[in-house]
Order: structure tokens, then sequence, then C-alpha cells
């Protein structure tokens, strides 16, 4: 069920998939929405009570004053704190959405429990054989000011919704071709509708700034993973043009404790292109770490 829930902040449109238990929710990368979940969120909502978000400025969650990063976590925060007093949750995030959840959790970690990050965006390293050049300048065009912006007009201005979809499909996964249908639809509708909202021009490109802005800080970057409290797991596909495996690794040799998953044959966003293995790794290990919250 699709709904929009109040919250100081401004209304959040969320995806309500249900389920009893512990809380997931579920936090789209730059420029998705909540269709990007759907492949995984009904199986997940057999684990607890979950929901999938819109980022102000996507998918159907109107924007705020602006699109820093800073202004994205408080808007999850205050998503969070409107699901209920003293309530705890666990935060899955895929790219963008990963390092939001990130911030979330060290920003305040009386709300999350748990950490899933699905290649998260991570700061660059220098030099990174790993590093997929052609995506790497793409990415950097979009975070430069004024010409992203021009970018992303273009983009969805020469592109029909079918043509949108294919395009970004081509770019997040490994082989878009096993993106189930019903993922296929939704994002072709969403890609219709967000072709008439005037936001939908820049949301991605100022976004991107930020991530750029925050990247240049890489101390800052590594003093805000090692707050973080909450058991993590980390899950990336090995062929991600995106997010760099050697930058993942990076991070997660700055916190030896978290779990790190590299999934063969999938890019960007597993749980699209290859979601019942996303699905088994996922279940597993959050069903380890309740085993070991109740001594099993």
């Amino acid at each position: 069920m699709a709904d929009y829930v109040p919250t100081r902040k401004g209304p959040i449109h969320q995806a309500d998939y249900g389920g009893d238990g512990p809380s997931l929710v579920l936090v789209h990368g730059l420029g998705g929405s909540t269709t990007n979940w759907i492949a995984v969120a009904p199986a997940l909502s057999r684990l607890g009570r979950v929901r999938a978000i819109d980022l102000p400025g996507f998918g159907l969650t109107p924007p705020r004053g602006d699109f820093r990063l800073e202004t994205h976590r408080d808007s999850i925060i205050a998503y969070l704190e409107e699901l209920g007093p003293g309530a705890t949750h666990t935060l899955m995030g895929n790219s963008t959405g990963g390092l939001l959840a990130e911030m979330v959790a060290a920003e305040r970690p009386d709300l999350v429990d748990r950490l899933v990050l699905v290649s998260p965006a991570t700061p660059p390293r220098v030099p990174d054989p790993q590093l997929h050049w052609p995506t790497a300048i793409r990415l950097a065009v979009q975070a430069t000011p004024g010409l992203g912006e021009a970018y992303g007009r273009y983009f969805l201005r020469r592109n029909t919704p079918e043509q949108l979809t294919r395009k970004t499909l081509e770019m997040v996964t490994h082989k878009p071709g096993r993106v189930p249908m019903e993922v296929i639809e939704a994002s072709r509708d969403m890609a219709a509708i967000r072709k008439h909202l005037p936001w939908a021009q820049y949301a991605t490109a100022r976004t991107a700034t930020s991530i750029a802005r925050h990247y240049a800080r890489p101390n800052f970057f590594v003093e805000m993973i090692r707050r973080i409290e909450a058991p993590t797991l980390v899950v990336q596909g090995s062929s991600d043009h995106i997010v760099s495996p050697t930058a993942v690794e990076w991070m997660c040799a700055t916190r030896a404790d978290w779990d790190l998953v590299q999934m063969d044959d999938t890019g960007h966003t597993p749980q699209m292109d290859a979601p019942l293995r996303f699905l088994e790794v996922v279940t597993s290990w959050l069903a380890g770490v309740e085993s070991r919250a109740v001594g099993v």
C-alpha cells in the first residue's frame, strides 16, 4: 500500500509492505524510488514490518528547501520518529541511500538497531584499478554545478519513459534482462510521472553535488562511520560500475566488525538483478544477528 506519512520535515511517500515484527525501512539510491525494492520487499515482510520510502525530490515525495545530504538525512530521521516513540529500525539503503543510512545511524543511534548497506556510496580511492572510468566521468559531470542540471534536463526531455527506464537499468544493473518485469513496469510508470515534475530536472544533480562535497572530506567520512554502533552488513555486486569494490573494501577495512558480502555476477543494485540471491544473503545475516542478540 502506498501513502504519505506526515512528519515535522514534511510528507514522505512510502510503500508499506506490511509484516509483523521488527521494523525494516528501505531507502533508495540517487535518482531512484520505492520501485527499486519491489523485487525483494514482499519477501522481506516475512521478517518484519517493511516500508520503502521516497527521498525528498525523488519518487513521489515533494522536495524540501534544498537537496543536501543533511536535508535528506534529517527527513529520514523525522520519518523514523513518526513511526513510534522509542522504536528502533533496520535501515537498508542502496547507493546514496546507504550513505544516508550511515549518516542517520551515526547521528541517531537510538533509532537504528541494524544496518544493511547495499553498494553504499563511498569516497573513491585513488589510484583504483577497479574504477570504471566512463561511469566515473558521467558521475563527475552530474555532480558539477550547472552542468549536472543541464544534463538532467537534457536526459529527461530527450527520452521517453521506456528509454529512461532502459538506460537507467543499463547503468545500475549487471544484466538488465534479469530484472523482474514488475520492476521494469513500475519504474516506467514512475519515469512517466517524473517527466512532469519540475524538480525532477535538478534533484539528482543537486544531490550529486552534495555527495561530491562529502567525498572531498574522506576524514570526515571515516569519523562518521566509526561512530556507528549498529551491527552492519555491506552487500555489493562484484561488477558494480558506480561504486568501486576497492572503495567499499577500504571502508570495511576501517570497520573490521562489519560483514562484507560481494555478490558475483551482479552490479550496483543486486536487489533488482539478483533478487533471490540478495534475499538469501540478507535473510541469513539478519537471522544471525537475531540469534546473537538472544544468545543462541
